[in-house]
């Protein structure tokens, strides 16, 4: 009996001094995942700028007619299906039944209507073009027709028809753009930091408070027509828009601590490599491609020899391996998209420098050798290191000095507008629509042009690419204009731009739109699972 007394006492003093440890979570640990999507956007419209960041926001939120899946592919969403009429100009989709708001209105065709009048009426939208592929929306957008001339229509209740200019292959891709998801254009919308509870949402989560930190706290919907599949019954948002803090705050292992954060995107760019070795960050692919643009207009990079110099000594390859590997990859063409067996046409740029063909470019050009050149750029991180490094080539392989200049977006706008500058470095994005709209954006009356670059042959090119039902045809046409493109060299791609997610090992199932978005409709946190 005095044997078994101490054996039982030997036990509790172990389980009182730690020696054995249960494999149980604390009670405080939270239960929810923490995502910092960066600074809050201004409203929940967001049709005045491509912040992509927001736009995670905007999808978890609000949901459309079409959306992207898992895989990439466009699916249905709050249309059960769609069907296009023989001539390819119809569409027609069928909305689900007891489709509601997440305050138990229903939502209705009419719903889908308002949402395309509201946004073709809005004077500051950087999408309404996207519409302009429906009969009479751009006329409507310019205030030339009412809308009762747009060919947007509420058959029933269930039933949406819209109906096109011309067949356009690219117009369900077009509509899965969060900025097509359903919400109203009013006051709650654009105050909803504080009108968040007033907000009729259409998407997987709403919004349960928005504190003083910027913290969004975001609940399942249960209105949500698909709100058994969405796995997680809460999560949170941060807004740390500094990279580095946002960083120090994923690192931390405080469980308990609800400001620490499970995943963030794009970190810094000195810590891409370190992440990736301690296997911390996924990498994305997408569409997203960076150019230098020149201005014809300034006498420093009128001359085709020495944007051809330029051309000729852009190490690609050094540029992505210097700054980071896991943020890009090297693009020698002017999209992602084109592809065509008419190898007669294809363009090719080297991802590696050619210094020989660089001198002899310049030796050739009317080029000032003492007057500097200026570069501008947006000042976000990876912006500003690739442009030092393009710079740096410059210098070293052509003994040309390059001033770099960082601006705000909307100060870049401005120095753009005055033409107060030589080269411009830039993004440009089609995650959405017409995959060659690219090309359109060269064309001696483009809106986009203004860079001064003007070709006839450029423009016929396009006019007969725009004008080719022919999907092979269409391709071979727009090879012969990237042909143009890379004779006159008004601007030079430089890499196509991936998406760097930092995600803790137990988070689960979050996937990624082609346009970077992330998708939180599956996503959850493990709680079963310990963090290494």
């Amino acid at each position: 009996m005095k044997k078994l007394l101490c054996i039982m006492l030997i036990f509790i003093t172990m389980l009182g001094c730690g020696c054995i440890q249960k494999k149980v979570k604390p009670s405080t640990s939270r239960k929810y995942l923490v995502y910092n999507l960066g600074k809050l956007p201004s409203d929940l419209l967001m049709i005045d700028n491509d912040n992509i960041r927001e736009k995670d926001l905007l999808l978890a939120l609000f949901e459309g007619l079409v959306r992207e899946d898992k895989d990439g592919k466009i699916v249905p969403a709050m249309a059960e299906k769609y069907e296009t009429s023989k001539d390819k100009i119809e569409y027609t989709f069928k909305l689900r039944k007891n489709l509601h708001y997440s305050d138990g209105s229903e939502i209705k065709a009419t719903d889908f209507v308002r949402l395309f009048h509201d946004i073709l009426l809005e004077k500051e939208n950087v999408f309404a073009d996207q519409l302009y592929c429906i009969f009479g929306a751009k006329d409507f957008s310019s205030g030339k027709t009412g809308f009762d001339k747009v060919g947007i229509f509420a058959k029933d209740d269930l039933t949406l028809q819209i109906r096109l200019n011309s067949p356009n292959d690219y117009f369900v891709k077009t509509l899965s753009n969060p900025i097509f998801t359903l919400r109203e254009d009013n006051l709650n919308m654009k105050n909803w930091k504080e009108s968040y509870g007033e907000i009729q949402y259409s998407g997987p989560f709403i919004i349960k408070d928005v504190n003083k930190e910027g913290e969004i706290t975001l609940v399942k919907n249960q209105k949500y027509w698909g709100s058994s599949k969405i796995v997680s019954n809460e999560m949170l948002f941060t807004s740390i828009d500094d990279e580095e803090k946002a960083l120090a705050d994923f690192e931390t292992s405080g469980e308990s601590d609800s400001s620490k954060i499970d995943i963030l995107v794009s970190p810094p760019i000195s810590e891409v490599s370190a992440l990736t070795k301690e296997k911390k960050t996924e990498v994305k692919p997408t569409q997203s491609m960076y150019y230098l643009n020149f201005n014809l207009n300034s006498k420093a990079t009128v001359d085709i020899d020495f944007r051809s110099a330029i051309s000729s000594i852009i190490d690609r390859n050094l540029i992505i391996e210097t700054v980071a590997e896991d943020l890009a990859v090297p693009t020698m063409s002017y999209t992602p998209f084109i592809n065509s067996s008419d190898n007669s046409s294809k363009l090719i740029f080297n991802a590696s420098r050619s210094k020989a063909k660089g001198k002899a470019y310049l030796r050739n050009s009317k080029y000032n050798k003492e007057q500097d050149l200026v570069m501008v750029y947006e000042s976000e991180n990876f912006d500003t290191k690739i442009s030092n490094e393009i710079a740096k080539n410059i210098k070293e392989y052509l003994d040309l000095n390059v001033e770099c200049i960082g601006y705000t977006k909307d100060e870049l706008k401005k120095v753009l507008a005055k033409g107060e500058y030589d080269i411009v470095f830039s993004k440009n994005d089609e995650e959405y629509g017409d995959v060659y709209k690219f090309f359109s954006k060269w064309t001696a009356n483009s809106k986009d042009n203004i860079y001064g670059y003007k070709s006839t042959d450029y423009d016929k090119a396009i006019a007969t690419a725009l004008n080719e039902n022919n999907g092979s045809k269409k391709i071979t046409i727009y090879n012969k204009a990237q042909g143009i493109l890379a004779k006159d060299l008004p601007c030079i791609p430089v890499y196509i731009a991936n998406t760097v997610i930092c995600k803790k090992q137990n988070i689960k199932d979050i996937y990624t739109t082609k346009s970077g978005n992330l998708i939180f409709d599956y996503a959850y946190k493990d709680n079963n699972m310990v963090v290494k």
